[in-house]
C-alpha cells in the first residue's frame, strides 16, 4: 500500500517568531537537516509533500520545484499521513502508522501530532487535492477516525531546537553517513589537524588550511560543498558547517551553520539559518539566528544568568520559562548589528532590526523594523530596510524577489494571518 507524507503547520506556528515569519516551521532545524527532512528517516519509501500558510508560500523558491507544495496526490488505495512539522523525536509514532488498521490522529500531551487518511476516508478526496480538501474529509469522518495516544513529541520553541543540537546532528550525520556514497578525503595539507578523523564527512571541493583543526572527539563533524576552514580556526564536534560557507579564526562548537555563512570569533551550540555574516570576534552561544544577519566586530549574546536561574523568552507577547539556565538570543532574518553590540541574555530580536550604538540591548523582546537601541528605538522605514536587504544580497549575487519584498512589507505592517495552517 503507497503512503504519502505531508508535512505541514498547525496554529502554533507563531511560537517561533521571528524564525517563522519568513519561512514554515518545518524549514527551521536542529541538526543538518531541516525538519521535514528528517521524516524520511522514519518513512523512507514515502514522497513528500509540504503544506504552507499562504502567505509564506509564494516565498518559499526553489523548494517548491523540488517538492509538491499545497497539492497532495494519492493513488487509488493509497494512504496519506499528515505530519506535524513541529514533530520534536518521532517515538512510536512510524510504528503505529504501520499497524493502523483504520484512520487515525495520533496525539501527544492534547497536541495533534500526526493524522492517518485510509483509503475508507480517501474516497471522498479527489486524486490531486488541496489541505482544505482533506480537512474537510477529517471533519466528515468524524468518530471514523480513532484518536491514539503517541511518544512523539512536538518543539514548543526555539530554544528547544538549539538545546538538540548535539544529539541532532550526531542522528543526521549517521543518517547521511548510512545513505550517501563515501567521499574521498580530501587533501590535506601539512599543518592542518584532524582528531577522530573518521568521524569527520567531507563534502567534494572542501579547502583546509594549514592551522585549521577540526575536532571531532567529542561528535561527528559533517562538512558540505565548498567549505573552507581557514588558519587559527577549530571546529569541535558535534558541529554541521553548510555548503560554500568559510571558518575564519577562532572556533565553532557544537554547532549548525547553514549555508553560504561567513563564521569567525566564537560560536556555541547556535544555529545559524544561511547567508549569516559572523566574520569578527565576539561571541554567539546558544542562539538561533535567522538568515541574513550581519554581526558587526565584538557583537556578543549573554546566554547564562549570573545567578544561574532559568531564563524566560518572550513568546507571543507572553514571558516563557524555559525550564533551561543556558538560552542565548533569537535573532529575524535580515537583522544588522553594529560594532560592540551587547546582547541580554533569552532576547528575542525581529526581522529586519538595525541595532547600533555599543552598550547592552536589555530588552527581552526587540520587535520587527526596529533601528536604533534600547535607550532610543524608532521605526525602520520600509524602503530603507528593503533597501538594505537587497543590497546585502546582492553581495552575495543573490537577488530578492518581489514576492519575498511583499511579505517584509507585510510583516511592517503587521499583515500576518495563520491562513493555510492545519487545524485538525
Amino acid at each position: 500500500m503507497s503512503l504519502r507524507i505531508c508535512l505541514y503547520e498547525d496554529d502554533a506556528f507563531d511560537r517561533f517568531f521571528p524564525l517563522t515569519l519568513l519561512r514554515p516551521v518545518y524549514l527551521l532545524r536542529a541538526g543538518i537537516l531541516p525538519l521535514f527532512k528528517r521524516a524520511l528517516m522514519h518513512f523512507p519509501e514515502a514522497p513528500l509533500t509540504l503544506i504552507a500558510r499562504d502567505q509564506v508560500t509564494a516565498a518559499m523558491g526553489d523548494l517548491a520545484a523540488e517538492y509538491p507544495l499545497n497539492i497532495i496526490k494519492h493513488e487509488a488505495g493509497g494512504e496519506v499521513l499528515f505530519l506535524n512539522g513541529r514533530i520534536r523525536s518521532y517515538g512510536n509514532l512510524a510504528k503505529l502508522v504501520n499497524e493502523s488498521r483504520i484512520s487515525t490522529k495520533f496525539t501527544y500531551n492534547g497536541e495533534v501530532v500526526a493524522v492517518l487518511f485510509k483509503k475508507e476516508q480517501l474516497e471522498s478526496v479527489p486524486p490531486v487535492a488541496t489541505q482544505t480538501e482533506y480537512l474537510a474529509a477529517f471533519n466528515r469522518a468524524g468518530g471514523d477516525i480513532s484518536d491514539f495516544e503517541t511518544t512523539a513529541t512536538l518543539y514548543q520553541g526555539w530554544w528547544e531546537l538549539v538545546a538538540d543540537i548535539e544529539s541532532a546532528i550526531a542522528e543526521d550525520a549517521a543518517y547521511l553517513k548510512a545513505s550517501a556514497p563515501v567521499q574521498a578525503t580530501p587533501n590535506i595539507p601539512n599543518g592542518v589537524y584532524l582528531v577522530n578523523k573518521q568521524e569527520i564527512q567531507f563534502g567534494s571541493n572542501i579547502e583546509l588550511l594549514p592551522g585549521s583543526v577540526l575536532d571531532a572527539s567529542k561528535g561527528p563533524i559533517v562538512l558540505g560543498d565548498n567549505v573552507r576552514v581557514e588558519s587559527h580556526a577549530a571546529v569541535i564536534g558535534p558541529c554541521y558547517i553548510g555548503s560554500d560557507s568559510v571558518v575564519v579564526a577562532g572556533k565553532v562548537v557544537a554547532s549548525s551553520i547553514g549555508s553560504t555563512c561567513r563564521v569567525g570569533g566564537e560560536v556555541e551550540e547556535s544555529i545559524f539559518q544561511s547567508y549569516v555574516n559572523k566574520f569578527h570576534a565576539g561571541f554567539i552561544g546558544h542562539s538561533y539566528v535567522g538568515s541574513w544577519v550581519n554581526f558587526g566586530a565584538m557583537t556578543t549574546n549573554s546566554d547564562l544568568k549570573n545567578n544561574y536561574s532559568t531564563i524566560r523568552v518572550a513568546q507571543r507577547g507572553e514571558m516563557v520559562d524555559t525550564g533551561m539556565i543556558k538560552v542565548g538570543s533569537c535573532i529575524g532574518d535580515h537583522t544588522k548589528f553594529g560594532i560592540g553590540t551587547l546582547l541580554n541574555t533569552g532576547i528575542t530580536i525581529g526581522v529586519c532590526c538595525n541595532i547600533f550604538g555599543a552598550g547592552l540591548t536589555a530588552d527581552k523582546e526587540v520587535g520587527s523594523f526596529q533601528w536604533g537601541n534600547s535607550s532610543a528605538w524608532q521605526d525602520y522605514q520600509l524602503e530603507k530596510a528593503v533597501e538594505t536587504a537587497v543590497r546585502s544580497a546582492g553581495r552575495r549575487k543573490v537577488t530578492l524577489s518581489d514576492r519575498e519584498i511583499t511579505l517584509l512589507d507585510d510583516i511592517s505592517h503587521h499583515r500576518i494571518d495563520a491562513q493555510g495552517s492545519l487545524k485538525f
